[in-house]
């Protein structure tokens, strides 16, 4: 072979490699390329082959041309790619000439990797395994319910119950129960509280955690005339006592006992929210009078929630007929799991979001398909020539197989970025009291392992097809479009099309469940409560026991106290309750004078003081309020809700009607005469939550018993109740310095927390990600839309030479892109009546299917689809027309 020849061979092979690495066009080597196909088809056509046949030929013929075989000098036209290194090197050199691809795909996929990253951290850590204990998945608790309407009633038992459930039972491998106490203690010239619980023998081998340093309650502390001693919990440690090691095996004067701490946890024990744990033994000659021992079981391995159930139901209903007060007429018993008692509030908010994010996830991942799709149809040629050169259709999906993984990968790395802000800054939002004690948001090893399997599934997803689809094009007519620089490609446009359908579909699902959780949201903070907690000073006291038992002995320290609290500056009115709003006291049994009983009647019962309807604004309806006489005089006068009087004194007048509080006739305080009289009726106030019908309640003097229940104090003020703390606390001290405020604050901050903080978790989030969905859909139709019209360059410059005006050229590329929109939204419609009959439980006064929240998304989302198809528009109506026939 000739010196010219080879050199000449060798600057074409050049030229080629220069146009497969993307360094430069070539339209000179396009159209050689081409002429040279084109000849060499009707030469195998002139000897008598089909033109499939004849072009087949010409590929074969120009492949072995540029290889020399027969000259014995095979030129390397493609760099030969037998390694992964070498494809690893290749796409990256490729994608870094295309920086606009390759962030936009990177970003546009961390955001979705970066948020199920976050959520899934969250759902692992507080719904799957949010406690560190042995068997924690194992453990459950009794809770009665009331079989007319299956609420709740109580999940707390008296001591002979805990004791008849641990030894009866066949369902249990182990038992712990404990009861809730505010412990106080000294502190400087008062007394201080620390949140304190009674457990029962056994408790720490229960849960199986030692003590962090020290040691845990051991048998022999239960013992009478044992050394009374405590252990204390970490966080407690921590922020009272600053981590002092000089605190362990100190003495401290709890209730009026002074104990020694022997032992302090570990940072994930947080058994029963308690800051100090005290050894307590059951007896069955203890008085029952307190009901509030929570009892926790751990099932025998194979035992179902149900069968505990069963099991459990059997013991409550031999326990009934020794304690026919306690129960209801008819009842069931539910064995429900620790998570459930602790995250039930969030539980279904949780999944929501997760479902959520795997919506914005599927939405990422069809974007980047979709730009990769379009990208690889822009390099139909390359892959043309590669082929014709010799490459395989596996050696073809491999190249881009291993582009869509390092973009993949990018996107992981970026994802883990994102989820490691966006989950502390998740964490920074959720209330401390909506998630366990115990359990530790984080990002850990499996959800690192989840992030990784999830880019690489990625890659698979958004890869393969646009691999395959470019593999199978026909390579003939790829070559042969050298002029355009990208092919026709109809099959590639059909599945681009129908990736942004799915797009909007899921983008307009994601919108509606934001639309329908903030209508439901709106619709919750309208709902009007029957009082106003604004302004409201509140706290609960800490009394002593020993010295505190009897009502006359509450009320001696509550008369002058509340005289001390009203002449502060700032309080309006002051008032004493037994239950912290927005919920009710604890359930009674109800009797109605004069009427036989055919069903059971039962009835919030509170226990306040003559101020009480004044400080939280509740409006009276019929009769009158309690007067001081009434309170300090203790008569037997009653007040009850609209509700009360609706259900159990149907069209006769309440005031006058005397009724029956099973409850007070109880120890350790009881009343021999439990009757009272009506003397007014106040309106429905929110006792059970916002989505809970409001229940019957009775409001009696709290002057009549020492009934079980929290010691609330509460203030109106003039001011922000947070500022008058202090002075609260003097004036408490200066009537009983042995008394403590315990979790004092505003009401209006505490209505909030139970009320509203799940939901409004819920639309921060689902707004968040609707919005960040309508982004990569709006960049989705966007890509597709930019790479059609690129691919109609030459077509839209004969229109527009033929005489089209720009207005024709606007409409046709826009009507293109909105075709595909109001597809997307047909599907998404029907997908988001389905996610809203799913989110009905998290809805309130609005309906699965709201018409006002349909509509807005669906402009909302049209909006920014159309201006998504207005850029790519706006540019092809503006191509100069001979620019564009050049173009071919």
């Amino acid at each position: 072979m000739s010196s010219r020849r080879e050199s000449r061979l060798r600057a074409f092979a050049a030229r080629l490699r220069g146009l497969l690495r993307g360094d430069a066009r070539d339209d000179e080597l396009d159209a050689e390329i081409g002429e040279h196909l084109r000849l060499l088809a009707e030469r195998f056509m002139a000897q008598g082959l089909s033109r499939e046949q004849a072009e087949a030929a010409a590929r074969r013929q120009f492949g072995s041309t540029i290889r020399l075989r027969e000259h014995r000098f095979e030129l390397q036209t493609l760099p030969r790619i037998d390694a992964l290194w070498q494809d690893l090197r290749y796409a990256l050199r490729t994608l870094l000439k295309n920086r606009g691809f390759t962030a936009v795909s990177i970003a546009t996929l961390g955001l979705g990797i970066g948020a199920t990253t976050a959520i899934f951290s969250v759902i692992d850590n507080v719904l799957l395994a949010p406690f560190p204990y042995q068997g924690a998945e194992r453990m459950v608790f009794p809770r009665i319910h009331n079989a007319q309407d299956q609420r709740p009633l109580r999940q707390g038992y008296a001591p002979s119950e805990v004791l008849e459930f641990a030894e009866s039972n066949r369902v249990f491998d182990g038992i712990t129960a404990a009861y809730g106490d505010l412990v106080l203690y000294k502190h400087g010239a008062g007394t201080d509280y620390l949140g304190g619980a009674r457990v029962t023998p056994g408790t720490f081998e229960f849960f199986g955690m030692p003590a962090l340093h020290g040691r845990v309650l051991q048998p022999g502390d239960y013992e009478p005339g044992a050394p009374p001693v405590f252990v204390m919990r970490h966080k407690t440690w921590q922020e009272r006592f600053g981590g002092d090691p000089k605190v362990l095996n100190g003495t401290f004067v709890l209730n009026g006992t002074p104990r020694t701490l022997v032992g302090i946890m570990p940072p994930r024990f947080g058994w029963y929210e308690a800051d100090v744990l005290i050894p307590a033994t059951l007896t069955r000659d203890a008085a029952d009078s307190q009901p509030y021992w929570f009892v926790l079981g751990r099932l025998k391995p194979g035992v179902s929630v149900e069968q505990a159930a069963a099991d459990l139901t059997v013991i409550a209903k031999r326990l009934a007929k020794v304690h026919p007060e306690s129960y209801p007429q008819h009842f069931t018993v539910q064995a429900r799991t620790l998570g459930s008692s602790v995250v039930g509030r969030i539980e279904a908010t949780l999944y929501t979001v997760l479902a959520a994010v795997g919506l914005l996830l599927l939405i990422a991942c069809s974007n980047v398909a979709n730009l990769t799709l379009a990208r690889a149809t822009a390099r139909e040629k390359e892959f043309g020539l590669r082929a014709a050169l010799g490459a395989g259709r596996a050696r073809l999906v491999r190249l881009l197989m291993v582009e869509s993984l390092v973009i993949a990968m990018g996107g992981a790395f970026f994802g883990i970025l994102l989820a490691w802000g966006g989950l502390k800054a998740l964490v920074a939002a959720l209330p401390a009291n909506l998630i366990p004690a115990e359990s530790v948001i984080e990002l850990d090893a499996p959800v690192l392992a989840l992030t990784l399997g999830v880019a690489v599934v990625t890659a698979l997803i958004f890869g393969m097809l646009p691999a395959l689809q470019s593999s199978r094009r026909d390579l003939d007519e790829s070559l042969r479009d050298s002029g355009k620089g990208v092919g026709g490609g109809s099959r590639g446009g059909r599945l681009r099309d129908a990736v942004v359908v799915m797009e909007v579909a899921l983008s307009l699902t994601l919108l509606v469940g934001a639309g329908l959780l903030m209508r439901g949201f709106v619709a919750l903070r309208e709902v009007h409560l029957g009082l106003r907690a604004d302004h409201v000073f509140f706290t609960v006291l800490a009394l002593p026991e020993e010295r505190y038992r009897t009502a006359q002995q509450v009320t001696e320290f509550y008369r002058p106290l509340l005289a001390r609290l009203e002449a502060l500056p700032g309080v309006v009115d002051a008032a004493a309750s037994r239950a912290i709003p927005p919920y009710g006291g604890p359930e009674s049994k109800i009797e109605i004078a004069g009427e036989t009983q055919q069903d059971e009647r039962q009835a919030l019962l509170q226990q306040v003081s003559e101020g009480y309807f004044r400080v939280l604004r509740i409006e009276l309806a019929r009769g009158r309020a309690f007067s001081e006489a009434d309170v300090v005089g203790a008569r037997s006068v009653a007040v009850v809700n609209e509700a009360f009087a609706r259900k159990y004194l149907p069209g006769g007048d309440p005031l006058g009607q005397r009724l029956r509080v099973a409850a007070l006739e109880r120890p350790p305080d009881p009343v021999h005469d439990a009757w009272f009289e009506i003397v007014g009726v106040v309106r429905d106030v929110t006792n059970r939550g916002l989505q809970v019908e409001i229940q019957p309640e009775v409001w009696i003097p709290y002057t009549i018993a020492r009934s079980a229940g929290a010691e609330v104090l509460m203030l109106r003020t003039s001011q922000d109740p947070r500022t008058i703390t202090d002075a609260v606390r003097r004036a408490v001290w200066a009537t009983d310095s042995g008394v403590a405020l315990a979790r004092p604050g505003a009401l209006e901050d505490r209505v909030d927390e139970l009320l509203y903080v799940g939901p409004r978790l819920g639309l921060l989030l689902m707004t968040l990600f609707g919005c960040i969905g309508l982004v990569l859909v709006a960049v989705g139709v966007y890509s597709v839309l930019a790479y059609a019209t690129a691919q109609k360059t030459h077509e839209i410059g004969i229109r527009m030479a033929l005489g089209a005006e720009r207005t024709d050229v606007l409409g046709m590329v826009t009507k293109a892109g909105l075709r595909l929109v109001a597809a997307g939204i047909a599907i998404g419609m029907v997908a988001s009546l389905a996610l809203g009959r799913l989110l009905g439980s998290q809805l309130s006064g609005v309906t699965a299917h709201d018409p006002p929240t349909l509509a807005a998304t669906t402009v909302l989302l049209t909006l920014t689809a159309a201006v998504a198809c207005w850029i790519p528009a706006r540019r092809a109506a503006s191509v100069d027309p001979m620019v564009a026939l050049r173009h071919e």
